[in-house]
């Protein structure tokens, strides 16, 4: 098959790249080469930004494209009317383009109500307006390509190369050592994710079976759970198989976070707090539609023995920008000692 992929340079588009490569497939691959310049020699590479217009693909036909930069509906409208007559368009949405309030029956299945995006104007960037630019994107794809189109939303995308840090952030700080702080979520909630090369893997084997729909896609697979127990424990071991010395967590009650102005999902990642709009429905994702299409996730372990093997970066390392800093940690240990005592 000859694919075309809208990004390719970074993460999940590089890896859906290996992915189909490793497969025997033609790439072409669409970006502004900023992230990445050098390609194997048999892809394709065509220079361009989507948002300045699709010239060079003008009137080429694919066997699929494969979106995985898309977030902007105006953005997407201009790829779809270019690549209409192309066979299939695989379009890499999200799990937050599921409306959350009201709170929806959970698990969330792919038949579940999206996000609104009336109001949203068709350019809009604001990244707080994610979920609705996500969900508008999805129409956009559905309106050109009908039944051609192929819509997969993830969970947390995690594993070598992610650029965000956020999973990245707990073996991280287990590798670390010292006293670490942890939420205590009440009830120890299931956390949910997949490894980028599981759903890359998996998404080029939905092109090739002619797939079409949307699947959620995130782990783990198989009915298994983990918890953040789980997610803790794995990460001491790995950090110890490393060689560390790892961290021994300490569980501060949500409500001192909150006091202590704590910000959910990026200074502690994964951490949605129980009173948080949606919170009992963000890792309470669906999979039985992706698994029974092949999806498998690896195990957390193996996931984190590679984010380790990566190597720890320096405080200074934009992926640990916004994170819980060791003073901050340090400071709000302390505090939460002196008020226990």
């Amino acid at each position: 098959m000859h694919l075309l992929i809208l990004g390719g340079g970074v993460f999940l588009g590089a890896t859906v790249l290996d992915a189909a490569l490793c497969a025997g497939h033609r790439v072409t691959v669409f970006n502004r080469g900023l992230a990445r310049s050098r390609w194997p020699e048999d892809v394709e590479a065509v220079l361009g930004d989507r948002r300045a217009g699709h010239g060079a693909l003008a009137e080429r036909r694919f066997d699929a494209v494969v979106d995985t930069s898309g977030y902007v509906p105006a953005d997407v409208a201009a790829s779809t009317a270019a690549l209409g007559e192309s066979g299939a368009y695989v379009f890499v949405s999200s799990v937050s383009a599921y409306a959350m309030a009201p709170a929806p029956a959970l698990p969330i299945v792919e038949r579940h109500a999206l996000e609104s995006a009336a109001g949203l104007a068709p350019d809009d960037r604001d990244p707080q307006h994610y979920g609705a630019q996500k969900a508008a994107c999805e129409a956009t794809v559905q309106r050109v390509f009908g039944e051609r189109a192929l819509v997969v939303r993830p969970g947390l995308i995690v594993g070598p190369g992610d650029p965000t840090g956020r999973f990245d952030y707990w073996p991280w700080r287990t590798a670390a050592g010292g006293a670490m702080l942890v939420p205590d979520a009440r009830g120890d909630p299931p956390l949910q994710w997949i490894d980028v090369r599981d759903l890359a893997a998996w998404m080029v084997g939905l092109v090739e079976r002619g797939a079409r729909g949307a699947y959620n896609a995130t782990g783990p697979s198989g009915g298994g759970r983990c918890g953040w127990g789980d997610l803790l424990a794995a990460c001491r071991r790995a950090a110890a198989d490393r060689g560390h010395v790892p961290a021994e967590p300490v569980r501060v009650p949500e409500a001192f976070l909150r006091e202590h102005g704590v910000r959910c999902w990026s200074e502690l990642p994964l951490w949605v707090p129980a009173d948080e709009p949606g919170a009992a429905a963000v890792a309470c994702v669906g999979t039985q539609r992706a698994e029974a299409a092949g999806l498998v996730t690896r195990p957390l372990a193996q996931t984190l023995a590679d984010v380790l093997a990566a190597g720890v970066p320096p405080a200074t390392d934009p992926r640990r920008a916004g994170k819980l800093t060791p003073e901050r940690e340090a400071g709000l240990l302390a505090l939460w000692a002196a008020r226990r005592a």
